[in-house]
């Protein structure tokens, strides 16, 4: 059982709001083994995926090309991790949306049914509820 199942499966309800440089950021709802990430902030957003994508900046047009490749490999490699993790909140009952503004960009776990993105993901626990939202938001 994955760290985010566990914490997931302890959290009844609850609110809590993240700030960024005195802003509001993240709006975190938990109830009913559902879990709501609610992104106030886009650019506080964007920076912490590029922190965790290793922010370096490109020299030139081989280390572009290079980063590029690299991103790739990075992304197929999280969006396995992120199926783990959906397909376990998925068999114990538990849903985590990320939404952004109030509006649900992608569910993952339970009451994730996706149509088309079944087949981007490999796995049924995943649902782009928006992928223009997940475009603007860089993810």
């Amino acid at each position: 059982m994955s760290l985010a199942t566990v914490i997931a499966e302890m959290l009844e309800s609850g609110k809590v709001t993240v700030f960024a440089n005195n802003v509001e950021a993240l709006e975190i709802n938990a109830a009913n083994k559902k879990i709501d990430i609610n992104a106030l902030n886009k650019e506080f957003l964007k920076q912490a995926l590029a922190a965790a994508r290793d922010g370096k900046k490109s020299k030139g047009t081989l280390d572009s090309i290079k980063e590029t490749v690299g991103q790739i490999k990075t992304a197929r490699s999280s969006l396995g991790q992120l199926k783990g993790v959906a397909e376990e909140l998925s068999e114990v009952g538990i849903t985590v949306t990320l939404s952004y503004k109030g509006d649900v960009v992608v569910t993952i776990g339970s009451q994730a049914k996706p149509k088309l993105s079944s087949a981007a993901t490999g796995t049924k626990a995943i649902e782009i509820n928006s992928p223009r939202k997940l475009i603007e938001l860089g993810i």
